[in-house]
């Protein structure tokens, strides 16, 4: 007898139900460890170029779906915008490109859903105004937040007198406007071309995301 009253029988019974539980669970919390990483793998890798090079960035972007205009709009919202005829004069996708978007000066564009994470730091575009004699075009950034509600953040602005023929902007910054700050976390954005209303018309082409990996 034990000096708790339990017998040497009931002690070894007792010890061998705890080691069957503890086999049981183990793998269970395994399972579960390996479901919580799967759930912040971040965003699926895209193919990239450096589309900027001549201009001096050397960085290697991923084209946004549809960013050409080649292939139409197809998640786009032109808000009346439309495609035309005329590329970027870079060429920065292939020689054979042939088309851009004309945003008037009261469409208001938004791009189709694309995940950004950490690994995501800025995007550029190329532009040009069409008509008028001042006007600007405001580039934002819309996401939502986890209460639903939706946000917009103006990135940066173009003014219509450095844009006479078509031009790449900056390097918008992209992750570090979002509310992000591990590896893993990502949120689903849409880039939002809106032009002054008493403005002019403008022209873009070409919009590519910084995924982060150097050529």
């Amino acid at each position: 007898m034990s000096p708790n009253g339990l017998t040497r029988s009931t002690l070894r019974s007792s010890r061998r139900a705890a080691l069957l539980l503890a086999c049981t669970l183990a793998p269970l919390a395994a399972a579960s460890s390996a479901s919580a990483a799967t759930s912040t793998t971040g965003c699926a890798s895209t193919a990239t170029k450096q589309a900027f090079a001549k201009f001096g960035d050397t960085a290697a972007y991923s084209l946004l779906p549809g960013g050409s205009f080649e292939s139409g709009t197809n998640g786009w919202a032109l808000g009346g915008a439309t495609v035309v005829a005329g590329n970027e004069t870079a060429y920065v996708g292939t020689a054979r490109d042939a088309k851009s978007l004309a945003v008037p000066a009261r469409a208001r564009v938004v791009s189709p859903v694309f995940c950004v994470g950490v690994e995501h730091p800025t995007f550029r575009l190329f532009a040009k105004k069409r008509s008028g004699t001042w006007q600007t075009l405001q580039v934002k950034l819309r996401w939502s937040a986890k209460n639903g509600a939706v946000n917009e953040t103006t990135v940066g602005s173009l003014n219509g007198s450095d844009y006479a023929t078509w031009k790449p902007t900056p390097a918008f910054k992209l992750a570090q406007t979002l509310p992000l700050w591990a590896a893993g976390q990502t949120l689903n954005v849409q880039i939002v071309l809106d032009p002054e209303d008493f403005g002019g018309d403008w022209q873009v082409d070409d919009l590519y995301i910084d995924p982060l990996r150097r050529a």
